[in-house]
Parts: C-alpha cells; structure tokens; sequence
C-alpha cells in the first residue's frame, strides 16, 4: 500500500526507470465479461421470476390449501432450484473472467499515469480473496483503475466515477442480502411441519430481494466494464500511455504534484496564460529575491562602492579569540 516505508509504490520513481507496458488488450475479456454478466442477469431475473411464482402459491395455499395443486408447488420449486443452478455456474464462471479482465484494466491504467494509484496493480488479484476487506479493497482498486484509465482525456472525469461508486455499493447490497436468504433457507431445516409454510414464504421473499439486487449489481458492472473498456480501447489507439506517440510532453514519471513542465497541466489544474513553473523558480504571485554576495558575480551594475564587504572581512571578522579562563577554579583539572 502507498506509504509503506519498505516500498517503493507510491513514492517517486527514478527518472528513467521502465515504466509499466500495455499488459494486454482489454477488447476481448471486455466482451467476454460483459457476456457472462448479462447471462447472470438474465438467470437471476428468471429465478427470481420463478420465486414469484413459488411465494403467490404459498400464499394461496396459507389461505386456502384446497385451491393450491401440490403439484404446482413442486414445480415452481423444481424451476427455481434448476435455474439458481445455472446462475451458480454461470456466477462462478464471471468470477474468473472477471477478476482476468479487472488485472488487465488495472495493469493498463498504471501505465497510461504511472504511480498514481492507491494500491499496487497486484490488490486487483488479491484483494478478493480476504475476509472481510475483499469488500473493500477491489473497490479501491476499480477506482485507481477509473482514475488511470480517465486521467488526462480530454472531457473525461478525474475522479473515482460515480459508475464505480454505485456498482460497488449494488455489489455489496447483493452479497448482504444473499447471506440473509441463505440465513432463511438454513432455518427452514430446524422449523416446527407448523410453521413450515410461513417460513418457506419468508425464505423466498428474502431470495426475491436478494436475485433482484443481483440483477442491479450485474447491469452496473456492466456499464462499468464497458466504460473502462471502451475508454482504453480508445488510448490504446491513440498511444495515450505514458511516455507514448499520443501523449503530450509530460512531467518526469514520479513527479510530485504541482510541479511540471510550462504550458502542461498537471491533474486538478487548469492551464495559465505562462504555463506552470518548473521547481526553483519564484510563483507569478512572489516578487523577486534582493541581490546576495553570490550574485554580484553575475554581469551587471555593481553596487557602490561603500556598500560592498569584502568576503575576506566578512570571514575574519565572524571569527573570535577564545580567552583561556584565568582562575584555577575555572579549569576542568586543577593544574600540576
């Protein structure tokens, strides 16, 4: 992570040092991803579509269990269960084109702005697989890829994206709400033939909720897929990375903020009328240093006479005899 004393992402990296190459063509796992993402919507909206069905006959049935076939209740569970089947499949199979996808992206984005990320390109593997934090860190790291890929095009945001934001959101909503339904479902093993119907309707309302806010959490991700995708696509064309035939002139990679060369603007900045000073140099705003020793060596109108010091003077006269002490007691040994 940025700040690690013992790392070296995050901090200034020597000018000259290999900058991050163009991993790979995010075109086709774009594609790939977004695919498999409308198969699971598309699985979760049919299941959940199915649960529908299952929750109106329980309802019939807790009123009048003479007007529900036994049958009907069989089926719509049959149908449920052999769709979520295919959603699982289909889930587990986005998981790994995704997190493919979502490297390669990341990877990218690091070399279109070097150094510029939060959390080193490799979290967009790892960070999915911790407890607790894998619902916090890929989020991190979509928005470090947002912010790379956006980063210097011309009408494009700087920040985080607001399509980042409510993916990830409708993202962690899915997986609360699944572990709810699955809570639901768990109870239904336990539960007195009694309350057996009424608990099974509650199951189905929470997996109704739950495959509702999957289908919102698939639909984002797939605006957010095809915005990056398209995005880098785009840079890739153009040889917009860094250092690239698409780029314009551009600061030394690892340069603090606010510091660039004239007439380049660096992020969050707009562009004056002389540019942006290198370091060194006085701000618009400052009025010029007074004249020193040093600089009565450069060309130009010397100062009178009677002002100038010579420099032996000055040395000589900043130097002082140390007296010795002149009482015994003053010595650090008595003396022999």
């Amino acid at each position: 992570m940025t700040g690690s004393p013992i790392s070296d992402y995050g901090y200034p990296t020597p000018y000259g040092m290999k900058t991050p190459r163009i991993r790979t063509s995010v075109a086709g796992l774009g594609v790939a991803t977004i695919v498999l993402l409308a198969l699971d919507a598309a699985m979760a909206a049919l299941a959940a579509g199915f649960l529908v069905w299952r929750h109106s006959l329980l309802s019939d049935f807790l009123n009048d269990p003479a007007s529900v076939d036994p049958t009907s209740l069989d089926d719509s569970d049959a149908a449920a269960r052999d769709t979520m089947g295919w959603f699982t499949l289909f889930t587990l199979a986005t998981i790994v084109l995704f997190i493919c996808w979502f490297w390669a992206a990341r990877t990218n984005a690091e070399a279109y702005t070097p150094n510029r990320g939060t959390l080193h390109p490799g979290w967009s593997i790892g960070g999915w697989f911790i407890p607790v934090a894998g619902l916090i860190l890929p989020c991190i790291v979509a928005r470090d890829t947002y912010r790379g890929t956006m980063l210097g095009r011309q009408g494009r945001p700087a920040g985080g994206g607001q399509i980042t934001g409510w993916w990830w959101a409708a993202y962690v909503a899915f997986w609360i709400s699944g572990l709810a339904a699955s809570g639901e479902n768990g109870q239904l093993q336990n539960d007195a033939p009694v309350n057996r119907v009424s608990d099974t309707q509650s199951a189905v309302t929470a997996g109704i909720v739950a495959l509702t806010v999957g289908v919102a959490a698939a639909l984002l991700a797939i605006a957010y897929v095809a915005t990056i995708t398209k995005e880098q696509k785009a840079r890739n064309r153009a040889g917009a990375w860094y250092g690239g035939p698409g780029m314009p002139a551009q600061a030394p990679y690892g340069l603090a903020y606010g510091y660039g060369i004239p007439g380049y603007p660096m992020p969050g900045q707009a562009p004056g009328p002389g540019g942006y000073p290198m370091p060194g140099y006085p701000m618009p705003s400052q009025p010029p240093a007074p004249p020193t020793q040093e600089s009565w060596a450069v060309p130009g109108p010397m100062p009178p006479t009677q002002d100038r010091i010579p420099i032996a003077e000055t040395q000589t006269a900043d130097v002082q005899d140390i007296e010795p002490p002149k009482e015994p007691g003053d010595w650090l040994t008595p003396p022999s």
